[in-house]
């Protein structure tokens, strides 16, 4: 898991996070500043106007508007980060299990049967997760149940004949490993 469960640890898939969070981070940035600055603006100068009726120094009203603009920026920068580090947890929840998935279908396309997949989740990623441990149970089923139709072939065949079928068969049978079961999570 990534720095305090925000990034995901793999590379791709923490690019894959970046590419979504950064730039709307960088959109909401923006937004905040060309919002503080037209404020700023129209706030100065209504203000100004005001206090310049009331006769009080514009150099005053400007100090009171820089201060209330400066806290007003602070206070949206630490939400703007708030939102930033929210996206990138929501990123990271969903790019997780897809990681697990992916590492588990990687596995099974080099031919480990052993594999299994588990999800600490009760949404549709475990539901996947699922289905995919019962094809690769079924396919391993599969499999057992073809060599040892083979074998039984094998046994009732005249010496010889069936030989080409059975190495066939092997180097097929070579290529799945059934064991030792490992669970990627």
């Amino acid at each position: 898991m990534g720095r305090f469960g925000f990034l995901h640890s793999h590379p791709g898939h923490r690019a894959r996070q970046l590419r979504w969070v950064l730039p709307l981070a960088a959109l909401l940035l923006l937004a905040v500043a060309a919002t503080l600055t037209v404020q700023y603006r129209v706030s100065s100068q209504a203000i100004g106007n005001e206090f310049f009726r009331a006769h009080k120094t514009i150099h005053h009203t400007g100090e009171l508007l820089a201060r209330g603009t400066l806290i007003g920026g602070g206070v949206l920068v630490v939400v703007v980060l708030a939102l930033v580090l929210w996206a990138f947890r929501v990123t990271h929840r969903i790019v997780r299990p897809v990681h697990t998935l992916h590492q588990a279908l990687a596995a099974l396309a080099a031919g480990d049967l052993g594999v299994r997949v588990e999800v600490d989740r009760t949404d549709e990623f475990a539901d996947v997760a699922e289905a995919l441990n019962r094809l690769v149970d079924e396919f391993a089923s599969t499999l057992g149940k073809v060599h040892a139709l083979v074998d039984r072939i094998v046994a009732a065949s005249p010496e010889g004949a069936a030989r080409p079928l059975v190495e066939e068969l092997d180097r097929t049978m070579e290529f799945f490993r059934l064991e030792p079961r490992r669970t990627i999570r």
